[in-house]
């Protein structure tokens, strides 16, 4: 292969900064992603030894671990994934979770020596015990009594790094092969650009004179090599073509209305004086005009949407871009997003930078792109409330179920003491358990929609289930259930008789929940020829108007402090709203403060063929 030649030379000035891009993107890669790894086992130990550092004290100022407390530190070791030892400041070792007691004193480890001299020893080694390559963090515990801080010991967190060095030695092999496809893809298209390159630049500079001093006129005639011919070829096609530029300007602004015309999203192009130069159908809907604006019009003359106006005067003054959301001046509740560019005066002007370049005329036209982002909106707002919600709902019976270890961990509790406390956090666990639960039921009916899988049954046999399950409960708080319900072959549908059931569980369980001892609550099944209904009716507290619209939201209830001491999740009737959604139906609710609630299903009938 011969270097004089243009294309070979291109050629190789690609082949070769391939070879380099490529090289350094895969030795950073595999750089990065092992210090990642590393640093994220650091972290887990630095976490684990943390955790286990203030139960280890008890242990290490008693100078011996009970069985107890070394099953403790083995199952806990297991459920990590962890190696992890407590050792006291001797170096004895008083638990660890992989390996039996006794171990041999562990006074000469580096990480307990720079532990128990500095607070926090990391080392990487073959361990001794087991043979393998890990990673170790210890972390030193120590107790002060008055003035004075006694040295206890340490707790060490310990980590295989076999598992991350296989993890890498795949990403490698990837990497590998990943670079030489996309070598030899890159050699494949480089090759095929310089030669496409490197034709019609050969001769150019000798058969490009003619044309240059503006004798459009003159032919070239196809001598010489095939690079010359099809330049010669291609440069007479283009003197032909020229007399033809006007119109497929025309034709080409044409298409380009045509293309404007079609889209989504709206387009408004103005001068330096804010007058209209292009606007499509698209943004006079988003901006509630009845129709585009026309060429040369005035702008604000017809349009009042102070947010444009202002974003808009700002990137004509500073040529710089700018993004925004504004409501609509169309109303409606919709959001705007506005993307506003200016557009430089000639091409000297147009570096593409996001700063003024000093000395530069201002631009001499700006170009607004509008889209209707009131649904994501909406949808970030929702995602952002729904994990408020989430974080709150779990941080109280947490908190609860924390206190309550803490208290039990005092060993100057009483029996007394320590029943009331461990009740207190089995209660919040299994209030954690139920919003989990409930949270698991609404993204499998959620990941199921339009999918349920449903069949002919009646609806006596959910709804007497759910009822049947409830009476005891209702009996227990002293609030009479009463089942108003005949049911043939008029009550089928096309159910899920599971969800069916968790669905009248949750409404049965909820009006007995907010009605007090000596109330009522009452269920009735009714059919229309094309619909049947279930309604739950409580003589309960009632919901309060203002809270009607949104009762069936996730985690919305409207006496939070009462629900949570009766140990509700908030999910209940957001299941309830789904369930009946993915049956095709409707849940209502009617209500007055002080008298009770009705909650009313529809479900599609079930008609004979």
């Amino acid at each position: 292969m011969s270097f004089d030649r243009l294309w070979t030379r291109v050629f190789g000035s690609f082949a070769a900064v391939l070879v380099l891009i490529l090289g350094a993107a895969a030795w950073i890669g595999e750089v990065r992603i092992r210090s990642f790894h590393q640093a994220e086992v650091e972290t887990r130990l630095e976490t684990a030894a943390d955790l286990i550092a203030e139960p280890a004290a008890e242990a290490l100022a008693r100078t011996e671990a009970s069985p107890e407390y070394v099953q403790h530190i083995v199952e806990l070791g297991r459920a990590t994934g962890l190696r992890l030892t407590i050792v006291r400041a001797d170096g004895v070792v008083l638990a660890d979770s992989e390996s039996p007691l006794p171990l041999a004193n562990h006074a000469d480890r580096p990480e307990i020596q720079d532990a128990l001299r500095t607070g926090r020893g990391v080392e990487e080694r073959k361990s001794a015990t087991t043979g393998h390559a890990t990673h170790y963090f210890a972390r030193r515990v120590s107790r002060t009594d008055g003035t004075t801080t006694r040295v206890l010991g340490c707790v060490r967190a310990a980590a295989e790094l076999s598992q991350m060095e296989r993890a890498l030695s795949t990403l490698h092999q990837s990497l590998v092969a990943g670079s030489l496809l996309a070598l030899g893809l890159g050699l494949v298209a480089s090759a095929v650009l310089a030669r496409r390159l490197a034709r019609p630049l050969e001769s150019m500079a000798a058969q490009a004179r003619a044309f240059a001093a503006g004798e459009l006129d003159r032919r070239i005639a196809p001598r010489g090599p095939a690079e010359t011919r099809q330049l010669a070829g291609t440069l007479n096609a283009m003197a032909e073509s020229l007399a033809g530029r006007v119109q497929s300007e025309r034709a080409a602004r044409a298409e380009l209305e045509t293309i404007l015309a079609s889209m989504a999203e709206g387009v408004v192009a103005v001068d330096a004086d804010e007058r209209i130069l292009l606007m499509n159908q698209a943004a006079a809907s988003l901006l509630g005009l009845p129709a585009p604006l026309a060429t040369g019009s005035a702008l604000w003359q017809t349009l009042r949407f102070p947010e444009l106006e202002r974003e808009l005067r700002a990137v004509l003054e500073q040529r710089i871009a700018r993004h925004v959301d504004a409501p609509s001046p169309a109303g409606g509740g919709r959001m705007l997003a506005l993307s506003i560019a200016p557009v430089a005066a000639d091409e000297r002007e147009s570096s593409g930078a996001d700063e003024p370049i000093e000395g530069q005329a201002g631009p001499r036209a700006g170009v607004v792109l509008l889209s209707d982002v009131t649904t994501v909106r909406r949808l970030d707002q929702m995602r952002v409330d729904f994990v408020a919600n989430v974080s709150h709902e779990l941080r109280t019976p947490l908190s609860a179920v924390m206190g309550a270890l803490e208290t039990l961990s005092d060993p100057e509790q009483d029996e007394q003491a320590r029943a009331r406390f461990l009740e207190l956090a089995m209660r919040n666990a299994a209030r954690l358990k139920a919003i989990v639960n409930d949270l698991l039921d609404l993204s499998t009916l959620e990941a199921q929609e339009g999918e349920l899988p449903l069949e002919d049954l009646s609806i006596a046999e959910p709804f007497r289930s759910a009822a049947a399950a409830l009476a005891g409960a209702a009996q227990k708080k002293g609030v009479k259930l009463e089942v108003q319900a005949q049911f043939d072959r008029a009550t089928m549908v096309r159910g899920h008789a599971q969800r069916l059931e968790q669905c009248f569980t949750n409404l049965i369980a909820n009006a007995i929940q907010y009605t007090p001892s000596g109330g009522r609550v009452s269920t009735a099944v009714r059919t229309t020829p094309t619909d049947v209904f279930v309604e739950v009716e409580d003589t309960g507290i009632g919901i309060p108007a203002a809270a009607l619209p949104r009762i069936f939201e996730r985690f919305y209830r409207v006496d939070r402090g009462r629900a949570r001491d009766t140990g509700g999740t908030g999910l209940g009737l957001a299941l309830v709203k789904h369930i009946v959604l993915a049956h095709g139906g409707q849940v209502d609710v009617t209500s007055e403060e002080g008298r009770g609630s009705t909650f009313t299903v529809r479900l599609p009938r079930r008609t004979s063929a």
